[in-house]
């Protein structure tokens, strides 16, 4: 017995080392201010519930940027991303009170399956996205595009690989850079005030979501990961939440700045998180790097320019697909908030 004490509490000593040591304090975040917004749109208009639903809708990619084998990353992110329809819908099964269920509603319209990030992945849901997700075709569209207007025969494409990126690290990193992209666009043009919210659901009213997020995934994360070891399983689920809830609040405040301060802060993010995510420092200065990545979310925010349109089908999209797979509930009596 005191041996499977010891070995739990070494693993949970380095996952903890790890994350707030190897992750810096405020790591990038994955288009999370969209699905905020997506959320917001699609349930609650005001109070409790609408920040529940958005901290909901922001929470299923709280693994996105741990990097440790340890962990099972991959099949945990899997889960919460909703890879599969059983998944996806996992959350709302254990969701009983009507706080569990205000975000519950914002985690299931997150997913890969037929949520949010099935448009952004997957199917885009106007003419010339159809075969390929809205962010994929933009990131795609980045690492094509000129890396600097007086040298056009050079892409972000060329440039990625001569900091070290293989194809398949340059296209999740511009990726990641075309999410951002549309973040920081819809904060400026849209909804000046996303990132306050942003950062109200990180700070105080969704606290009752870490035991939802433990009663829906810890068991099967125990078996697959630890040998059956609940207690382990549910402390990195926890640990994992509340970093996460520093990563968006920082990304909050960055969107609520001027769009090149964004911009900047944003890249720094991202630049910090390479080395963990290449396995090798970069090959220039930080500077430099940033440099880089600032240069291409701006290309990648011009790119962007038809993403309120896609945003706007997404939400009716979504919101059809909610109702169909039975994810509705009462807000003041009312479903979804609507009389």
């Amino acid at each position: 017995m005191s041996g499977k004490v010891n070995m739990k509490a070494h693993m949970l000593l380095r996952f903890l080392c790890f994350l707030f040591v190897m992750i810096p304090t405020a790591a990038f975040s994955w288009n999370q201010a969209t699905h905020a917004y997506i959320a917001e749109r699609l349930g609650a208009r005001i109070g409790s519930d609408n920040l529940s639903e958005m901290w909901g809708s922001v929470a299923p990619d709280l693994f996105n940027f741990v990097f440790d084998p340890a962990l099972c990353v991959g099949w945990i992110a899997d889960q919460t991303q909703g890879e599969d329809p059983d998944s996806a819908a996992k959350i709302w099964s254990v969701a009983s009170t009507d706080k569990e269920k205000a975000l519950a509603y914002g985690f299931v319209s997150h997913n890969d399956s037929w949520g949010a990030d099935f448009v952004a992945h997957h199917s885009g849901l106007r003419p010339g996205y159809e075969n390929e997700g809205y962010i994929i075709a933009k990131a795609k569209q980045l690492l094509n595009a000129p890396s600097n207007p007086a040298a056009p025969q050079s892409t972000f494409a060329d440039v990625f690989a001569d900091l070290g990126m293989n194809p398949d690290e340059a296209f999740l990193v511009a990726h990641v850079i075309s999410e951002d992209a549309v973040d920081i666009r819809l904060g400026a043009e849209v909804d000046p005030l996303l990132g306050r919210r942003l950062i109200a659901t990180g700070r105080g009213v969704t606290r009752r979501f870490p035991p939802l997020l433990i009663k829906a995934f810890a068991a099967e994360y125990a078996d697959h990961c630890f040998d059956g070891d609940d207690s382990t399983a549910a402390s990195v689920l926890t640990a994992t939440e509340k970093q996460h809830r520093k990563d968006m609040i920082f990304l909050g405040q960055a969107i609520s700045r001027p769009v090149p301060v964004a911009a900047q802060l944003l890249a720094e993010q991202l630049v910090a998180v390479l080395p963990g995510f290449l396995g090798h420092a970069l090959p220039i200065p930080d500077g430099e790097a940033v440099e880089i990545i600032e240069a291409a979310m701006l290309s990648s925010m011009g790119l962007c320019d038809d993403y309120r349109a896609e945003i706007e089908a997404t939400i009716e999209f979504v919101d059809k697909n909610l109702r169909d797979n039975g994810i509705t509930y009462l807000i003041h009596g009312n479903p979804n908030n609507k009389p």
